[in-house]
């Protein structure tokens, strides 16, 4: 009998605390909207721009010892020296709690912690939403349809777990951001491009914090050429693809745009400038745009490349495509980067970095000159 009254009472209790904690959830889901949206809307016509971050894990003894202080490290840099304006971590949920504990450490400083949106298409299969919600993460990044290419909103009235997932989200203090991939041989109009955002919110049974929408042509392997990079006209074709976005629409969900564009040449810059054209009030760098990220990726490289890279295209001087670097570049930043980028100069392969004839090269990298990302 004393067993079963001490049943009862704990499950009385579960039931008068359940609305607090639902109360709660409520509450941080409501904060985090309201963070996400101001970090990932565009302020003064400029857009944002947040890096997706794959953080692996690692098998050697030793770097499973260091993986703290380097997810630290790149953490820091990713918001003091990027400035980005949020992240989007791939990787294990002991990953993401690093990070996010290590941005928590800038709670009241200037630049204060990024908002951190976990991806589902991460390291971890199946991961549970509440465990990524206790790890600090503030959204949780939804490809619709499996990243099944969208023609039409009909087509996203077919995701049948979008819903699930939307609620799952809120009910755990977080905000689901849908990913939506574009049918790449189709040129959608404003009005279908709307129509497919209105759908998804139909689904949600509420408008989303913001919309990821990604161009398919830009995730295909087979428009990349043997040494896995896109040709210039592809890419080309990439931005004169990208979807008419209405103002209206911006004004009432941010919608942002997916970046590919290998780094070097101006190609970046070139990729954040017809997104700004078409309408995106942000755009989400992927980790393609990281040389190399496919092999198992140096976590001080990665912090150095996004605080190289994201501070040139958030330069004036970055619409030039080639500047002079104003800042001393730290010596643990490895020289990986700066010899791929000379290596491309020198190649000829993108031409004069000047745009004119000859094959002297006017940029000085001895004291600071390269060319933009």
């Amino acid at each position: 009998m004393k067993i079963f009254n001490t049943i009862t009472l704990q499950a009385l209790i579960a039931i008068a605390l359940n609305p607090v904690a639902n109360a709660l959830s409520s509450e941080v889901a409501s904060r985090n909207r309201s963070i996400l949206q101001s970090s990932l809307a565009s302020i003064a016509n400029k857009l944002t721009l947040s890096p997706e971050i794959i953080i692996p894990e690692p098998t050697d003894p030793t770097a499973l010892l260091l993986q703290s202080t380097e997810v630290s490290k790149m953490s820091n840099s990713i918001r003091t020296k990027a400035k980005a304006n949020a992240a989007f971590i791939s990787g294990s949920i002991n990953s993401l709690k690093i990070f996010c504990q290590e941005q928590e450490t800038a709670r009241g400083n200037f630049p204060g912690p990024l908002p951190v949106i976990y991806c589902e298409s991460s390291i971890e299969d199946n991961v549970n939403m509440a465990d990524v919600a206790d790890a600090g993460a503030a959204g949780f990044l939804y490809t619709t349809l499996k990243g099944e290419h969208v023609s039409t909103a009909d087509d996203i009235k077919k995701d049948d777990k979008v819903k699930a997932s939307f609620d799952s989200a809120i009910e755990n203090g977080m905000q689901l951001i849908p990913e939506i991939v574009l049918n790449p041989d189709k040129k959608f109009s404003e009005d279908e491009v709307t129509a497919i955002v209105e759908a998804i919110s139909e689904q949600c049974g509420a408008d989303p914090t913001a919309v990821l929408l990604t161009v398919a042509q830009q995730m295909e392997d087979e428009d990349e050429d043997e040494d896995g990079e896109a040709s210039e006209e592809e890419e080309s074709n990439h931005e004169m693809n990208l979807p008419p976005i209405s103002k209206d629409l911006t004004k009432r969900i941010p919608i942002l745009g997916s970046i590919r564009a290998k780094a070097g040449g101006g190609r970046m810059g070139s990729a954040v400038g017809a997104h700004k054209e078409s309408g995106s009030k942000g755009c989400v760098l992927r980790c393609d745009c990281l040389p190399g990220y496919r092999m198992n990726p140096d976590l001080e490289f990665v912090g150095g490349f996004w605080g190289a890279a994201i501070g040139d295209l958030k330069s004036l001087k970055s619409k030039n495509f080639n500047f002079r670097s104003t800042f001393a570049l730290e010596k643990d930043i490895p020289m990986e980067w700066f010899n791929y980028q000379k290596d491309i100069m020198e190649s000829g392969a993108l031409g004069g970095a000047g745009g004119g004839a000859g094959d002297e090269n006017p940029l000085d990298t001895a004291n600071g000159d390269h060319q933009g990302f």
